[in-house]
C-alpha cells in the first residue's frame, strides 16, 4: 500500500522524520510531499524543500521525496495513493487533522487518514521555530537532521 506524508516542510524537522519513520515501516511506499499553501509565505523554494526532504529521507529505501503545487487529492490520484499519514502534537492538531481527513473523504471515499501522535520530545518542534533559529543564526541541533542543517548553512 502507498501512503503520503504532506506538509509545507519549510524546512523538514525531526518531528516530521518521526512520522516518516513510522510510515516507512508500515507502508510499502511513502511519498513525502512538500505542498504549497497560498496563505503562507516560505523561507525555502519548492526545489529547496524537495532537496532537504530527499536528504532527510535518504536512509529509507521506500520513501520518495517530492514537491507539488496542486491539490493533494490530485497528487494522490496521479500516484495511486489512498492513505494519508499525518502527525499531531496536541488535541487542537487532532481536531484540525480530523476535519482535513473528512474533507479528503469528500474528494474520494477511498482516501483514509492515519493520525500519529508525535513523541513528547518532538511536540515543541515546528518549522516556524526552526526558521526563527535560522534567522537568528542559532544552532539547529536536535531540531532537524544533521545533513539538513548542513545544507541550510550552505544556503543561508
Amino acid at each position: 500500500m502507498k501512503a503520503i506524508v504532506t506538509g509545507s516542510f519549510d524546512p523538514i524537522t525531526n518531528g516530521h522524520i518521526e512520522i516518516i519513520k513510522y510510515a516507512a515501516k508500515k507502508y510499502d511506499t511513502v511519498y513525502v510531499v512538500a505542498l504549497v499553501n497560498e496563505a503562507k509565505s516560505y523561507m525555502f523554494t519548492m526545489e529547496q524543500k524537495k532537496a532537504l526532504i530527499a536528504l532527510a529521507v535518504k536512509e529509507f529505501d521506500n520513501v520518495i521525496a517530492d514537491a507539488y503545487s496542486g491539490m493533494t487529492a490530485d497528487y494522490m490520484h496521479q500516484n495511486g495513493i489512498t492513505m494519508i499519514v499525518r502527525g499531531v502534537r496536541n488535541d487542537s492538531d487532532v481536531e484540525y487533522e480530523n476535519s482535513l481527513a473528512d474533507a479528503m473523504k469528500g474528494f474520494d471515499s477511498q482516501f483514509d487518514t492515519e493520525l500519529i501522535r508525535c513523541g513528547e520530545e518532538f511536540s515543541m518542534i515546528s518549522s516556524t521555530l526552526v526558521r526563527e533559529k535560522i534567522l537568528a543564526s542559532e544552532s539547529l541541533d536536535g531540531l532537524v537532521p544533521k545533513n539538513v542543517s548542513d545544507m541550510i548553512k550552505k544556503w543561508k
